[in-house]
């Protein structure tokens, strides 16, 4: 059986950065993690691949309406969480690709960012079933090493701030793949709810829509025997 941690998983993490595919994908699936990191003084970067542009049943609606409406969404999340930036990488929703130049989008966000920990889906999880969800987490990967290369798009080392890749440490979540890390996230539980329900677009029932989310967290929970917790597998890097 796997040995599972806690929240002191996470003691040495002073700079975060969460590679997601989707606005609502971090305050869903890690929103208490990061509101908890955020108290503690963590600066946090936040990083959407998609714009989120085919995400409602409403055929009224544009593309390009909803991505303006999400956007904004994803900024008042992000105000409640505690997120000090937030980067949306342009990319058509359901048309994620890992391709190499959204490797290097990325590998310039850890090098501008000098993030010590990443946060990002698990692309080798068979029930991963989004392929954005995969594209996301394997691009994340991907720009792992390439971003410590002083040969590799040198021209984003001459950004201000910009130094080769500091990633220490990573943390995949949304996987079954023996999750090794759980957090008690009832503390700020209420903190995480109300950065989802900033997601109008996702979640226009309020709590209601949320019902999902608040079962699953409770399942997890079970493992520490708290209310609800979140789940993350470490992954070794060098």
């Amino acid at each position: 059986m796997t040995e599972t941690t806690g929240f002191d998983a996470f003691a040495d993490v002073q700079r975060l950065i969460v590679v997601a595919a989707h606005p609502d994908d971090l305050e869903t699936i890690c929103g208490g993690a990061i509101a908890l990191l955020a108290r503690r003084g963590v600066q946090i970067f936040s990083v959407n691949c998609t714009l989120g542009d085919i995400g409602t049943q409403d055929r009224t609606t544009t593309r390009s309406a909803l991505a303006t409406a999400r956007r904004q969404e994803t900024e008042e999340a992000a105000a409640i969480l505690g997120v000090q930036q937030v980067h949306c990488l342009d990319r058509h929703d359901g048309e994620l690709v890992a391709d190499l130049e959204l490797r290097a989008q990325i590998a310039r966000l850890y090098r501008i960012t000098q993030a010590d920990t990443l946060l990002t889906f698990d692309p080798f999880w068979p029930g991963q079933i989004h392929p954005d969800h995969r594209a996301a987490g394997q691009a994340a990967i991907d720009a792992y090493m390439p971003s410590k290369m002083p040969l590799y798009r040198p021209e984003q080392l001459r950004e201000p701030g910009a130094g080769l890749g500091a990633l220490q440490r990573v943390f995949l979540f949304s996987t079954d793949r023996e999750p090794d890390v759980f957090v008690d996230v009832g503390s700020v539980y209420e903190t995480k709810l109300a950065a989802c329900l900033a997601h109008r677009s996702q979640f226009p029932n309020g709590l209601e829509s949320l019902e999902w989310l608040q079962g699953m967290d409770e399942e997890r929970g079970k493992t520490l025997g708290v209310a609800r917790a979140e789940s993350f597998r470490r992954m070794s890097v060098w």
